[in-house]
């Protein structure tokens, strides 16, 4: 992971530890924004500590956007996150689209993917017969 990633993922973490601690406030008090602390805090975590797989699933830029998104929604109680949630979508956005591709995408050997095994059916009979049998009906 080059350096770009890793700010990139620190920041997310940082992103996330804040969430965390605006969640743990808003808890007790069962104020209406704990669930969106929560969702922003799972979401930034789940990010930080899996960069390689949302950068395989999109472009920088279309994470970048997300993040974007993300602090579009921080209002109130949740403010404090919008600049963090800013300029962790610029670092997104400024990831070069060969680096931020670190795993190419592994798929399976064809051989793999059929099984060539039959569909096990009891009695081998047709969906149709198989009800009638269990339900009685002509």
């Amino acid at each position: 992971m080059n350096g770009d990633l890793r700010a990139l993922a620190a920041k997310l973490h940082t992103v996330s530890q804040e969430a965390g601690s605006i969640a743990r406030r808003l808890g007790p008090q069962q104020d209406w924004q704990y669930p969106a602390a929560v969702a922003v805090r799972i979401y930034t975590d789940d990010c930080a500590r899996h960069l390689p797989k949302y950068l395989r699933r999109e472009t920088p830029w279309d994470l970048g956007w997300r993040l974007r998104y993300e602090a579009a929604l921080c209002t109130g109680k949740l403010a404090p996150l919008r600049p963090l949630l800013h300029r962790a979508a610029t670092l997104a956005s400024r990831l070069d689209a060969s680096h931020a591709r670190c795993e190419p995408r592994r798929r399976a050997d064809p051989d793999h993917r059929v099984s060539s095994r039959p569909v096990w059916r009891p009695y081998q009979r047709s969906g149709a017969e198989l009800l009638r049998t269990l339900f009685g009906h002509a």
